[in-house]
């Protein structure tokens, strides 16, 4: 059965500001955020202090201030705000991954099969009160078995209880509420001043009303309106059944949380936190033999894998591995992660630890080769590929595949290291010419003197310095694809090509829309260009001249 827990964080603009300023925020005086408006500068959010002299949130500043004098302001900073409360809901993510912010002061958390390893369910949510604490920040921590059961008893149970638990089922989550006022159901205001007209201020008064009645009352108030007054009630009943419905679990409420969830979640925490890196591995290794367990149980392999270490100090340190094939094996996993840990900064200690599957799939099963030799060739390949991604960066680690183009800067493509030559959609085989070692990409314009206007080339002009050709071969034709030009599809490959680090002077691929000739070109020292004319002389459905550009070099 789900449960969730809603964090309220009655003081969070304030607070986040004294965290990261605490001058800018006095102890013994009234204080205020403010910010501009059509209407003038307004009230954003209110001290303790404040609150006491009368002034709330949505004041004008100059009213604020005629009745406390003494009051103080700064500029409100919501931008900066938001940021810090989703850095929040990250950290918040030792009581279950999946989490996101609620509002503007808020977070819920998916604390689902989590709360044992706390201890149960109210230390967890005195556990996250009181770290919050710690933080200087302060908290109100609703739990039950749905986000808008949580949110009320969060928000509106009694003050003095800075946690509240409903345990789990209808019955006792209607009982959990039924003392709350209806604005708890995160109504409208016209909708809550509506109810209270009709005798509704508790939740418990709203849940025992049968549900055609509401409807029947909400529309005797709005009897002496016109036909669309009428709808409106209607539409505000509805309204209200559903938040209720919500509440109490018989209408589900679908959640968004930050980032995808992992497809499975192992965590260990510690009383005493970890300092030394010694310590670290080791539990990180247990851990990951935890995850291997899980995915195996499951017939899965993970594809990326994910590692929180939450320090005691309220920081996060995070390092991810990705996997070239599916794997469950704890001992790949921690080698993976073990270069990564080595960096990382324990600080005061690290005391909770997630690794997370963020994706997996199903683990086929492998033929092992037989005798001593170990694991197939293929498991210790795609190992190899997995440490050198992790430390080169996965974009760096790939494989070359032709691909279905005649155009030779498009006739190769990257891959993944162990994808399928069939996947990029052309077929290995030679090229029916001669190719170059090195391919420019793009082609680099060239100033050409031939014999003849179609002929090939005698002398050339190349980043300034003039060659003059011994002897040519060519030309082969290369047409260009016009099928592509029709509307198919084509998704266009990386270019494979050798970056000299030279300026030349290069043209726009997408204008190279015409018949090219290719020639082998070579000095009288033995060099050999690559190169092509684009276009042909006094063709009537081109404009301008012919060019010339240098390809490649043997």
């Amino acid at each position: 059965m789900k449960r969730l827990v809603s964090v309220w964080l009655p003081q969070w603009p304030i607070e986040r500001l004294k965290r990261h300023r605490p001058g800018a925020v006095p102890d013994d005086r009234p204080f205020v955020l403010v910010a501009g408006g059509a209407h003038g500068i307004r009230i954003t959010a209110v001290n303790v202090r404040a609150a006491r002299e009368g002034v709330r949130a949505g004041m004008s500043l100059t009213d604020a201030r005629a009745a406390v004098p003494i009051l103080v302001s700064h500029p409100a900073e919501m931008e900066r705000d938001a940021r810090a409360l989703t850095r929040l809901a990250l950290w918040l993510g030792r009581y279950g991954p999946s989490r996101n912010v609620e509002g503007e002061d808020g977070v819920w958390i998916d604390t689902t099969g989590v709360a044992h390893l706390f201890g149960g369910e109210a230390a967890l949510m005195e556990d996250l009160v009181r770290r919050l604490a710690g933080f200087g920040i302060t908290a109100r921590a609703g739990l039950a078995g749905t986000p808008g059961a949580a949110f009320a008893l969060a928000r509106f149970a009694p003050v003095k209880r800075r946690a509240v638990l409903a345990p789990a089922g209808e019955a006792a989550t209607l009982a959990a509420l039924a003392e709350l006022p209806v604005d708890a159901l995160r109504l409208a205001p016209e909708t809550v001043v509506l109810l209270r007209r009709l005798g509704l201020a508790r939740i418990g008064h709203l849940a025992a009303l049968p549900r055609e009645s509401l409807e029947r009352r909400f529309a005797s108030e709005a009897s002496s309106r016109s036909r669309a007054g009428q709808a409106k009630a209607k539409t505000l009943a509805e309204a209200v059944l559903v938040r209720l419905d919500q509440a109490l679990g018989r209408t589900e409420e679908p959640r968004a949380p930050l980032g995808e969830p992992p497809v499975l979640s192992e965590r260990r925490s510690w009383g005493e936190p970890l300092i030394s890196s010694e310590a670290l591995v080791s539990e990180v290794g247990l851990l990951a033999e935890d995850l291997a367990r899980a995915l195996k149980a499951a017939g899965l392999g993970a594809r990326r894998i994910a590692l929180s270490l939450y320090r005691a100090d309220g920081t996060v340190a995070h390092a991810d591995a990705g996997m070239a094939r599916a794997s469950a094996e704890a001992a790949h996993f921690l080698r993976l992660l073990d270069a990564k840990l080595s960096q990382i900064d324990a600080g005061f200690g690290i005391d909770v630890a997630v690794l997370d599957a963020a994706s997996a799939e199903p683990l086929d099963p492998e033929q092992t080769t037989l005798g001593r030799g170990g694991a197939a060739p293929e498991q210790a390949i795609a190992a190899l590929i997995d440490r050198l991604a992790n430390r080169l960066g996965a974009k760096h680690v790939f494989r070359l595949a032709p691909r279905a183009s005649h155009i030779p800067e498009q006739a190769a493509m990257r891959m993944a290291p162990l994808a399928s030559f069939m996947e990029s959609g052309g077929l290995p085989g030679a090229a029916p010419g001669e190719r170059p070692f090195l391919l420019l990409s793009p082609p680099e314009l060239i100033s050409v003197m031939a014999e003849v206007p179609d002929g090939p080339p005698l002398r050339f002009t190349w980043r300034r310095v003039a060659y003059a050709v011994a002897k040519a071969a060519g030309p082969e034709r290369i047409a260009p694809e016009w099928w592509r030009q029709l509307g198919h599809p084509d998704v266009l490959a990386e270019t494979v090509a050798a970056d000299d680090g030279l300026d030349g002077e290069v043209i726009d691929p997408g204008q190279r829309e015409k018949t090219r000739d290719y020639y082998v070109a070579e000095t009288g020292d033995g060099a050999r260009f690559w190169m092509f004319r684009e276009g042909f002389y006094g063709a009537a459905d081109q404009s301008g001249q012919p060019r010339w550009f240098l390809h490649g070099l043997f």
